[in-house]
């Protein structure tokens, strides 16, 4: 490997290695750090070891041509919550997530196929994190074609004193997610065959939140899968309309799919008229209204009595 001395270009220290750069040090990360495409004429293609550890960043870009990223990179990164990374991104080296305990969302730039070191990035976080994957459009942007969630999972060791030996239990369907990986790639039909197991494993919004992710941004996702996330939603419909009521977007998307598009209702008169209620007392007098030319489709207008 031919490395070459260290140079200083805009607050980013770096070293010449097979005709990229590598940053090896940085003069102010701050909260938003975006790393530049190129330092001194050459590709950035890889990070140092513990760049960016023990700082207070809290969002990253990396750069499309990034390769490589050294052992503990993000170390004890407590508050970063969101890392960009792009397709050439094949190696993550080991550790590099350690303490990086609010990480909450990956944003995947699909500049050509999957980033091989994305399963080492899920798999090196085992709290819940979801994951965006982003393609170029018609306009030279990008827009977002498919979003995963990744559950939470832990390890208990439970010591069996007697017999001097540890058991260790995993809690959370994390885990079987994080084995849909094949060659390094997502294989999305194994991702949606495991859904029982996040029904079974966690809460009703938990389990919601995944499957609407799948069914809101359909990429290569099977009529059979489709059919298994919208079963899950409509038994439910309630619970996850409640739990949903402070996000606009995803109770629009919710109304216009399970409410609008139906001819008979999957909501009880009584549950129509509690969401309202819960919509008017949060001042969310568009929702509202929404929800009450929904009751008035399916259950007609409701006639008040009065007693002389």
């Amino acid at each position: 490997m031919e490395v070459l001395g260290t140079r200083m270009e805009a607050g980013f220290e770096f070293t010449e290695r097979n005709g990229g750069a590598t940053v090896t040090a940085i003069a102010d990360v701050g909260t938003v750090c975006i790393l530049p495409e190129t330092l001194g004429g050459l590709p950035v293609t890889g990070l140092a070891e513990r760049l960016f550890a023990g700082s207070g960043v809290q969002e990253i870009f990396l750069p499309r041509s990034l390769k490589q990223i050294g052992r503990y990179g993000f170390y004890n990164c407590m508050e970063l919550r969101r890392l960009h990374l792009h397709s050439a991104l094949t190696e993550l080296g080991g550790g590099a997530l350690n303490g990086c305990y609010a990480i909450q969302e990956l944003f995947v730039h699909m500049d050509g196929e999957e980033p091989p070191a994305l399963r080492d990035f899920v798999t090196e976080i085992n709290r819940r994190v979801t994951v965006h994957y982003l393609f170029p459009d018609h306009n030279g942007g990008e827009q977002e074609a498919m979003r995963l969630i990744f559950p939470v999972y832990y390890d208990e060791a439970v010591e069996n004193t007697p017999a001097r030996i540890t058991i260790s239990n995993i809690h959370g369907s994390g885990q079987k997610y994080r084995y849909c990986f094949e060659n390094r790639r997502i294989q999305l039909d194994r991702y949606d065959r495991i859904f029982v197991y996040e029904t079974a494993e966690e809460d009703i919004l938990a389990a919601a939140e995944l499957a609407l992710c799948r069914l809101r941004y359909p990429y290569r996702l099977s009529e059979s899968a489709k059919e298994d996330y919208e079963k899950f939603i409509e038994k439910r419909l309630f619970d996850v309309l409640t739990g949903n009521l402070r996000d606009v977007d995803t109770m629009k998307w919710l109304i216009v799919h399970f409410l609008e598009n139906r001819e008979t209702p999957l909501l009880t008169e009584n549950e129509m008229e509690t969401l309202i209620f819960a919509a008017s007392g949060q001042r969310l007098a568009e929702l509202s209204a929404v929800l009450m030319e929904q009751k008035r489709r399916f259950f007609g207008r409701t006639q008040r009595k009065f007693d002389f």
